[in-house]
């Protein structure tokens, strides 16, 4: 017997075999369908054979997100659309959520639309430094899907104090020193790369802790009242 759902066949002995003609994916949970055959013994009594197709969540397919981002000196917001393929559900259709994580906060809407805000400059993340983490969001049938952030850390400028001296010439060489600060968020403060450096009045050095030595490489006994050298 082909019926609307599907064919029905029935042996002298009784035994029925039912066979659907779709898989009725498109069937949710409290959807159903339902068919009655009519069959009959071999004296034409007739009986009925009633078979229900109940629907069952299908898992829908979604995509996921892996974002890369790196840090500035606020706190970075970066965004994304997921997409869903449902065959017993709208597709594009997930359930609105917001998750609070360790590096920042995650809200998807019911299109599938997420934002993440940090909750930090991460300024503290130096060049090679990186935080990550993973969110997990679903689809209005409940198939999870997962958003990935990164944060890169980026070197950020230091606050270096300069020097400005002057001194005196007097019968011998001179020699002036003194020590540079510096304030970095994403470096050990007071910390400097050691030089020697030749100038064209003396030489410079300056250590891993910002002190400096200035050597000059002339009495400058030629220098009057009123005249000067200067170098940077």
């Amino acid at each position: 017997i082909s019926g609307t759902n599907g064919d029905l066949t029935i042996d002298t002995n009784g035994h029925w075999v039912f066979t659907a003609n779709s898989a009725f994916n498109q069937s949710n949970v409290g959807d159903k369908v339902e068919e009655t055959f009519t069959v009959s013994s071999i004296d034409g009594t007739t009986s009925t054979i009633k078979v229900m197709i109940n629907g069952t969540n299908d898992a829908a397919t979604v995509s996921t997100a892996t974002v890369s981002v790196d840090e500035t000196d606020s706190a970075i917001t970066t965004s994304g659309t997921l997409t869903s393929t449902d065959v017993d559900n709208p597709d594009n259709t997930f359930t609105p959520d917001s998750i609070a994580g360790t590096n920042g906060d995650l809200t998807i809407d019911a299109t599938g639309h997420w934002v993440f805000t940090a909750n930090s400059a991460f300024n503290q993340l130096n060049v090679g430094d990186k935080v990550e983490e993973t969110f997990t969001v679903s689809s209005v049938d409940g198939t999870p899907s997962t958003i990935k952030v990164t944060i890169n850390g980026t070197n950020d400028a230091a606050t270096v104090s300069s020097a400005t001296v002057a001194i005196d010439e007097t019968d011998k060489a001179v020699t002036t020193s003194g020590t540079l600060t510096s304030t970095d968020v994403d470096n050990p403060d007071n910390a400097f790369t050691p030089d020697s450096i030749s100038g064209t009045n003396g030489d410079l050095t300056i250590d891993t802790n910002g002190h400096w030595v200035f050597t000059a490489n002339s009495a400058f006994n030629q220098s009057n009242v009123g005249d000067k050298v200067e170098e940077t």
